[in-house]
C-alpha cells in the first residue's frame, strides 16, 4: 500500500499481481483536460485506487476521485468552490482485440505499456462528474443583474374569431394547378 503523494505514472500490472493499493494526492496540473475546465488548475485531486487482475489478463481498477475545484458560476458570472468525487471503475486492457472481448457496460482503456499515467485513468471520471452549468447552491448567488420576470400568458381567442382570421388569409397551394391539369388528363 502507498499512501501520501502518488507517483504520476505506475505500473499497472505489477500493483494487479500484488493487489495493490494506492491512496494519497496528485496535483491538478497532471489533468491537463480537466484543468482546462476550471478557473484556476491549483490543488491536487485525492486519490484512492484499488489494482487487481481482470477479465483477460487486463487490469481491473476500483477506487475514487475527489477534489475542489474553482468556477464561474454562470448565473452571477462569480468564483465559486465546488467539490466534485468520482467513483472509479475500469479495466486496463493491453490492445483493441481484448478491448473488445469485454462486456458492453464495462469501462476500459488501452495502454499497450505496463506503465501507464494515475492521471489517465481517472481523468475522463472526473471530466464527467463536472456540473454541465456550474452554478451556485439555490440562493448563494451574491450578485445578479437580473430580475426574474413574471410572463403573462395572453387568453386563447374564442374559435369564431380563430375561424374569421384563417378566412381572411390566403393559403398558396404550389400543386393545385397540377391536380387541375391531371384531371383534364383523365376526362
Amino acid at each position: 500500500m502507498s499512501t501520501g503523494p502518488i507517483p504520476e505514472r505506475v505500473d499497472h500490472r505489477k500493483l494487479a499481481n500484488q493487489a495493490g493499493l494506492i491512496e494519497g494526492t496528485l496535483p491538478i496540473q497532471c489533468f491537463h483536460r480537466f484543468g482546462e475546465m476550471l478557473v484556476v488548475s491549483e490543488g491536487d485531486v485525492y486519490l484512492r485506487l484499488e489494482f487487481s487482475k481482470g477479465d483477460f489478463g487486463s487490469t481491473r481498477v476500483n477506487g475514487s476521485a475527489a477534489t475542489e475545484v474553482c468556477l464561474i458560476c454562470q448565473n452571477c458570472m462569480q468564483q465559486f468552490r465546488r467539490q466534485v468525487s468520482c467513483d472509479v471503475a475500469l479495466q486496463v486492457v493491453s490492445d483493441e482485440s481484448k478491448l473488445e472481448r469485454l462486456s458492453e457496460v464495462d469501462d476500459a482503456i488501452v495502454a499497450p505499456d505496463k506503465v501507464i499515467s494515475v492521471a489517465e485513468l481517472v481523468e475522463d471520471e472526473l471530466i464527467l462528474a463536472m456540473p454541465m452549468i456550474p452554478r451556485h447552491e439555490e440562493g448563494q448567488c451574491l450578485e445578479t443583474d437580473y430580475e426574474q420576470q413574471e410572463i403573462v400568458l395572453q387568453e386563447v381567442p374564442e374559435v369564431q374569431e380563430v375561424q374569421e382570421v384563417q378566412e381572411t388569409q390566403t393559403t398558396y397551394r404550389p400543386f393545385a394547378d397540377l391536380a387541375k391539369t391531371i384531371d383534364k388528363q383523365n376526362t
